[in-house]
């Protein structure tokens, strides 16, 4: 620390006038260490923060962040600004531009970005109470309501640590679910919409995806496993089918599946510690597996896309599950949850097999149906649909509404229809296509050109 600075002693000499005596401590000063914005910022007369950016690791030019937002050269040098006092603010601007140049757009381009408007409001604590949170646990079981509920209220309440940055932007996740469907963030429905409030609701959801996107990227969610990450992630894919492209969505999709394996499978880096019992523990890591599972045999056997997930991980998971004969505290969700995702998955299995019999990469290459697997899969939809109705008959209590109960049957009925249509349209084509080559088989066999074949069998006039 610098000593501080004495000033110098006046003494009076004999004839009355009066001279300076300096002392040591007045000789020495420490020399102030003075900093000069760079050129653009000192000619538009604005404060420049060039001293607080930190120098690049790569050896790159930084700017500071006037000369960033403007797109100009930043230049750490004395320059001639004379007559620049005397200019207006925009005047300067151009100025400035005139004297140091502007950064070229490709090179602007790459290092800044522009952030989207923020429209997503805060999620309120009474929206855990409402209909719709509970609805959308049926709809897309990705979520432990009790578990997420008390660390949001603990946020909310000033423990900054109990919901990080994937946590926090999962709840505007869940802001952005309520709009889709015309609810507030309070869980309030607005009942009154026409059709022109429905497209300007449209609208604004895709403006607040647009927002979450760019926090996603920002945090780099995709980069960085984590449990409510990949929540996140796996509540988002459904709604950006407007806002990104078939093969963003893909991509985004496969790594939202590799950070679900990674994270299931490598269960003591990466633990769960709710403080709210093993089964609710268990339940965070198994609503995550079992969606991911499920999602990737619905939307991969079908389209004949890649399996991700296989059910051998399917079952070295689920061994690693502690047994449902247990009173302790979180077990009668658990047990609740266990039965009504059990059918889903056992629906994704099947689909995981209608990819091995005809949409998969090595199905299609295959010259003969696999009868046998297929007959398997026809039975295991039939037994699907009606342990689907057999769940109408399981005690609910105060969980799960009859009504989302029914619609949870309905959706999955209606997928089971669609694969059996596919079924039979597929081994019909595929039949249809081997007896078009038998035949073609069978001509150039006998020496006859397929085109020569109706003047070979028509009978000749007498």
């Amino acid at each position: 620390m610098p000593r501080p600075v004495k000033r110098p002693r006046l003494r009076r000499s004999i004839d009355g006038c009066r001279y300076l005596i300096l002392t040591s401590s007045a000789l020495y000063q420490k020399k102030r260490e003075q900093f000069s914005a760079c050129g653009a910022c000192r000619m538009r007369r604005v404060r420049c923060d060039l001293k607080d950016v930190q120098p690049s690791a790569t050896g790159q030019v930084v700017s500071c962040s006037n000369c960033r937002e403007r797109g100009l050269k930043c230049v750490d040098e004395f320059a001639e600004v004379k007559a620049v006092k005397l200019l207006r603010r925009g005047r300067r601007l151009q100025q400035a531009e005139a004297v140091f140049g502007k950064v070229p757009p490709e090179e602007a381009a790459l290092r800044s970005v522009t952030p989207p408007p923020s429209v997503i409001p805060r999620l309120a604590p009474e929206f855990f109470e409402s209909p719709f949170f509970w609805t959308i646990q049926i709809q897309r079981p990705i979520l432990e309501p009790a578990e997420f509920r008390q660390r949001y209220i603990q946020f909310t309440r000033g423990k900054s640590d109990a919901l990080l940055v994937p946590g926090q932007l999962l709840a505007m996740a869940l802001v952005v679910w309520a709009a889709s469907f015309g609810v507030n963030e309070y869980g309030v429905e607005d009942s009154q919409e026409s059709s022109v409030d429905i497209r300007q609701r449209k609208e604004h959801v895709n403006e607040m995806l647009q927002e979450l996107l760019y926090l996603i990227d920002l945090h780099g969610i995709l980069r960085k496993a984590s449990w409510d990450g990949v929540r996140l992630l796996l509540l988002l894919q459904p709604l950006t089918q407007e806002i990104q492209s078939p093969m963003d969505r893909l991509v985004m999709f496969e790594a939202t599946l590799s950070h679900i394996y990674n994270l299931c499978s490598l269960g003591p880096t990466a633990p769960v510690s709710t403080g709210q019992g093993d089964y609710i523990d268990a339940l965070v890591r198994a609503r995550v597996f079992w969606y991911g599972y499920i999602i990737d045999g619905v939307a991969s056997a079908l389209r004949g896309g890649r399996i991700l997930l296989t059910d051998d991980d399917l079952t070295a998971f689920e061994v690693a599950l502690p047994s449902r004969r247990d009173d302790s505290q979180g077990s009668a969700a658990y047990d609740l949850t266990f039965r009504y995702m059990g059918l889903p998955i056992q629906i994704s299995s099947l689909c995981r097999a209608i990819h091995a019999a005809l949409t998969g990469p090595k199905a299609r290459q295959r010259e003969e149906l696999k009868e046998e697997l297929l007959q398997y899969v026809w039975e295991g939809l039939e037994k699907a649909w009606r342990d689907l109705d057999n769940l109408r008959n399981l005690p609910l209590g105060n969980i799960i509404e009859q009504e989302d109960m029914e619609r949870f049957i309905h959706g999955w009925q209606i997928f089971i229809f669609e694969c059996r249509e596919y079924i039979v349209t597929t081994v019909i084509s595929a039949l249809y296509s081997r007896s078009q080559t038998m035949s073609s088989e069978r001509l150039s066999n006998s020496g006859l050109s397929p085109n020569l074949r109706s003047t070979h069998t028509k009978p000749t006039s007498s």
